[in-house]
């Protein structure tokens, strides 16, 4: 069974792999739109930064008991989430994109923290959330951002 420190420990290390891979990107890298001619590291973060929070969200809305979707709400339809996030980060520079990345993945383990254990493990909501918007998710964009930079010989 994943216990929630665990799951914590996962996406730490998850999020420092991310950070690794865009640490060293000078703003015009970091603005450079390479994936599809719409998205590049910019974007990305910002996608992963605008899901942490929305899941944020749903594991404040399981420790207070209540589901963790809001009523209205369908997160199994990513893409009207996607371009809203990627919206978000037209215009900011490098730096308020991390800021708000560092402060995304502490406002999710603090929202984790409140979500009683035995809410915790295998096949379990909670440790579904971790996955969609932590460490799997931290994992699939790394692997497309390094794929890039050794492509470009960043």
């Amino acid at each position: 069974m994943t216990t929630r420190v665990e799951l914590i420990q996962r996406l730490d290390a998850a999020y420092q792999d991310y950070r690794s891979t865009i640490d060293g990107l000078n703003e015009a890298q970091f603005d450079n739109k390479w994936l599809d001619g719409q998205w590049g590291a910019r974007e990305i973060t910002a996608h992963i930064t605008g899901w942490l929070g929305t899941l944020a969200g749903g594991l404040e809305r399981m420790g207070r008991g209540e589901k963790p979707a809001p009523d209205g709400e369908d997160w199994t339809v990513p893409d009207p989430y996607n371009a809203k996030f990627a919206e978000h980060a037209k215009g900011k520079k490098h730096d308020q994109i991390l800021h708000e990345l560092e402060n995304g993945i502490e406002s999710f383990k603090k929202a984790a923290m409140k979500v009683p254990e035995d809410r915790y493990g295998e096949g379990k909501t909670a440790n579904r959330i971790f996955d969609g918007a932590g460490i799997e998710h931290f994992a699939e964009h790394a692997a497309v951002i390094r794929l890039w930079r050794s492509r470009e010989g960043i």
